[in-house]
């Protein structure tokens, strides 16, 4: 009998045949679909997934249309349980888990007369883990107010297993110390940039355009500390890098709530 890393797991052919599409037109049958309620059990299934050299994919609401949420290796399903959408600081943020769908969200803050910054077409089921992986915009938002730009700290686990916070003081070095290797290589790819002019200027004009379409490379540009290099990557990079345990956003105001 196979045992997974997750009390919630579902194995039953129908079952995974039942998560096999997202909104787009592909189809994978997972290996498994497992349903975790806490980060602890999120650790542990990417602790396996290394051992058994299996891949994971996350899904939030799977309203995405380019096939991002299936996989043929274990389907992790955060929007059964991570659904925490609180306001803070009378609605100036509010802090989100992925499970969460966008308007829900915007319900919460609606009393504060804010909303968060990204409005996707699909905000009535589209969940924050998308929104977040995929730094969704919509029409209104542009540039300024989209999910990378309204981003105030985030919470992750890397896929060693490792959890981070960039709201915790100290984080930053200890990141530097434990991660040095990391730390390191982005420091490194930060500095190649900088040091290209051209290079440096395209991504400048690339990113005051709507752009949605692979890693954040801004990233290296607009923040210093590896650690915020590596928070705001996370944002549109589709769940290939960390999973996001939870985000504070900073909210914009919702003037016809």
């Amino acid at each position: 009998m196979n045992h997974f890393p997750c009390q919630d797991t579902l194995t039953e052919l129908w079952q995974r045949y039942a998560f096999a599409n997202d909104a787009g037109h592909y189809l994978l049958i997972p290996q498994a679909v497992m349903q975790p309620k806490s980060e602890t059990e999120i650790v542990e299934i990417l602790k396996e997934s290394r051992r058994r050299r299996i891949p994971v994919t996350f899904r939030a609401g799977g309203t995405s249309l380019s096939g991002q949420s299936i996989t043929d290796g274990w389907l992790v399903d955060i929007g059964r349980h991570w659904r925490i959408a609180e306001p803070l600081d009378r609605g100036e943020k509010v802090r989100v888990q992925g499970g969460a769908v966008g308007a829900y969200v915007n319900a919460k803050l609606r009393p504060f007369r804010r909303k968060i910054g990204p409005d996707p077409s699909s905000i009535q089921s589209a969940m924050m883990g998308g929104i977040l992986s995929n730094n969704s915009s919509g029409m209104c938002c542009g540039v300024s107010n989209n999910a990378y730009h309204t981003l105030e700290s985030i919470r992750f686990v890397l896929p060693d297993g490792s959890v981070w916070d960039t709201r915790q003081v100290g984080e930053h070095d200890r990141f530097e110390e434990q991660k040095s290797k990391l730390a390191s290589v982005l420091s490194g790819l930060r500095n190649e940039i900088l040091q290209n002019a051209n290079l440096l200027d395209r991504i400048r004009e690339k990113y005051k355009q709507k752009n949605t379409v692979g890693y954040s490379l801004n990233a290296f540009v607009d923040y210093q500390r590896p650690l915020d290099v590596l928070a705001h990557l996370l944002i549109g990079a589709e769940g290939t890098l960390a999973f996001i345990s939870e985000a504070i956003l900073r909210t914009v105001e919702d003037p016809v709530s």
